[in-house]
């Protein structure tokens, strides 16, 4: 898959796939600004999905950035997600941040959600042995 696209596929798009990552989430990340949780799948590839409420962005010009850097993110750091289900949620101060913070945040977010999954899958492996 592309590096460069965000098909269908990809992102979790009904309620079920939504509430399936709600209920029980293998993996979280979080600032003050974002909140990313994950659930492993049986993909074999990450999908994304976000919620970005308008009580934290009235504005649909803040909310449809927010959404475009987050999924330009995704796009270029996806192949390290593996299969994960990952949900970002935005919190009050994500619309304060300008793109370049936005931006950096929520890569790093992206490369600790999927340190802890290598961590998580090693120490796995470990006690099967």
């Amino acid at each position: 898959m592309s590096d460069t696209n965000f098909p269908r596929q990809v992102r979790l798009l009904t309620a079920g796939d939504f509430s399936r990552v709600f209920e029980r989430a293998d993996a979280k990340a979080q600032t003050s600004q974002l909140l990313i949780l994950a659930r492993r799948n049986d993909l074999g590839f990450a999908r994304m999905g976000l919620v970005v409420a308008k009580k934290h962005a009235k504005r649909a010009v803040d909310r449809n950035q927010i959404k475009r850097i987050v999924r330009e993110s995704f796009r270029h750091h996806q192949s390290e997600l593996e299969n994960f289900d990952c949900v970002v949620l935005s919190r009050g101060g994500a619309k304060n941040l300008d793109k370049l913070k936005l931006r950096h945040m929520v890569d790093q977010l992206w490369t600790r959600l999927g340190q802890k999954s290598n961590g998580n899958r090693s120490r796995s492996k470990q006690r099967k042995a």
